[in-house]
């Protein structure tokens, strides 16, 4: 008897935790007498809506977690991070209404100044046209010593270096000198070097921040041999069509370049893909069609595939001689990539595409990301977000895909080679002088340290930054 009267009041428990779960559900929603919904139902909405879009096109749909193991309150981000698989780098959620930031227009490594131990010495690692930066005269591979009158510190350098004021920049040069023996010590037979940071008399005015746009086609040039013949060197930093305004902007100016690269019969090319993250699967189609000889033209240059809900997207990506318009095929014997660990995407799908049927396609530098699905963009307007998940596979025609590219040429001391810092399409430029020296002699001599004159660079780069403006271009391999 005690027993079933225990049963019947753990059920009549049962019952009364029931609807008072229920209460404690509702009442979250409701606060002080407010109704709290509104705020919350948006973001139930958002979250299942990027859920119901992965369900449908995610190229690993059926490893994510089940919906009712995820919380529908996250931030789109986090949400996406807890549902995709863990192993997916590339899938990502954005605000389609970004608002633009007014920068100097540099990026930036620190280095610790050997001489002051709370200070840096900034070196700069790229800077952009027409930005507050350019106009003042800086150019990749000057220091920055002060700001203002300051040296650069920790506590300060995002201020001083990020901030949106007029700054006076104090000056600095990569520089050789002699080493003296210590009081005491025996005199060495040859003079020992170093090289150091020294301060010079020049400084820069960098004007108030501005909102400025950085153009994928950084650089281009015409570059002439020993043998007195000509190639073509275009530093290309994203795989971006257009602007809102005029969507074929950037395309045109490859086009363009074509244009006058084959009125100059020029049909080697070294290619600067190192700050090359990714972009437009179009645009990676249209460069690999303005390069590879005409026989190809409109022949397959990957293939797509997607997950078993849509195999009927499954499709080949040509070298589609339409795409061509105003511009020139190049019919290319050699072309020379340049590409580091930041290569990724885009760059990557275009490699793979052209390799086997331009006669030489030569890599200069470090392995890329290794990145072989691409995403595509699905927007809800009235949330004003756009998820962008892995949604199919590169492969070529025996459906074999590609991981990282290593390079033909391994080149590990470009970002530390100080004394070649310099500004991109300068032919002594570290990576730059590499490519030359491929097109001159048919190889490449590599070392793996810093040297200069049989000096080792004794400074190692603590922290990079790179401007708002610089990271507008889309990452990875993205389809429209």
């Amino acid at each position: 008897m005690r027993t079933e009267k225990l049963i019947k009041t753990m059920n009549l428990r049962k019952i009364i935790l029931l609807p008072v779960a229920t209460v404690i559900v509702i009442c979250s929603f409701v606060s002080c007498g407010q109704d709290r919904w509104p705020e919350y139902a948006p973001r139930i909405a958002l979250d299942s809506w990027i859920y119901d879009v992965m369900q449908e096109n995610y190229l690993w749909y059926n490893q994510m977690a089940s919906q009712e193991d995820l919380n529908l309150f996250l931030r789109p981000a986090e949400f996406l991070a807890k549902a995709k698989i863990s192993t997916d780098n590339y899938s990502s959620v954005d605000s389609i209404r970004p608002i633009p930031l007014p920068v100097y227009g540099f990026d930036y490594s620190l280095v610790r100044n050997p001489d002051n131990d709370t200070a840096y010495n900034a070196l700069i690692t790229y800077v952009i046209p027409n930005s507050p930066a350019d106009v003042a005269g800086l150019k990749r591979g000057n220091w920055i010593m002060k700001v203002d009158t300051s040296f650069i510190s920790k506590k300060y350098e995002a201020k001083w270096l990020q901030g949106v004021d007029m700054r006076r920049l104090v000056m600095g040069k990569w520089t050789q000198i002699e080493i003296e023996p210590d009081p005491g010590e025996e005199e060495p037979t040859e003079p020992v070097y170093e090289y150091k940071v020294l301060p010079t008399k020049d400084t820069l005015d960098l004007g108030v921040a501005a909102i400025v746009e950085d153009t994928p086609i950084h650089t281009y040039k015409t570059l002439s041999l020993k043998d007195g013949s000509e190639v073509g060197y275009l530093m290309y930093n994203s795989f971006t069509a257009g602007t809102n305004h005029e969507p074929e902007k950037y395309n045109d100016m490859l086009r363009a370049i074509s244009v006058e690269l084959s009125q100059k019969n020029i049909n080697r090319l070294i290619l600067d893909l190192r700050y090359n993250a990714g972009g437009s699967m179009d645009c990676a189609q249209l460069l690999g069609t303005l390069m590879v000889p005409p026989s190809f033209l409109d022949q397959p240059m990957v293939n797509l595939k997607y997950n078993d809900k849509n195999t009927a997207k499954d499709k080949a990506i040509t070298f589609d001689q339409s795409l061509l318009g105003s511009g020139k095929n190049l019919d290319l014997t050699t072309l020379v990539v340049l590409f580091s660990s930041q290569t990724a995407g885009a760059p990557e799908m275009m490699i793979f595409g052209v390799n086997g049927k331009i006669g030489k396609v030569v890599g200069i530098g470090n392995s890329t990301k290794g990145q072989n699905v691409a995403t595509e963009r699905f927007v809800h307007e009235d949330f004003g977000w756009a998820v962008n998940p892995v949604v199919c596979t590169i492969v070529d025609a025996e459906n074999k895909t590609y991981g990282s590219f290593q390079p033909t040429f391994a080149v590990s001391n470009a970002s530390t080679d100080y004394a070649n810092f310099l500004p991109f399409g300068d032919p002594k430029e570290t990576l730059l002088s590499k490519a030359i020296e491929y097109m001159e002699t048919g190889t490449v001599v590599t070392s793996k340290t810093s040297k200069t004159n049989g000096v080792t660079a004794p400074l190692k780069i603590e922290k990079s930054v790179k401007s708002p403006a610089s990271l507008r271009f889309a990452k990875g391999l993205q389809i429209k």
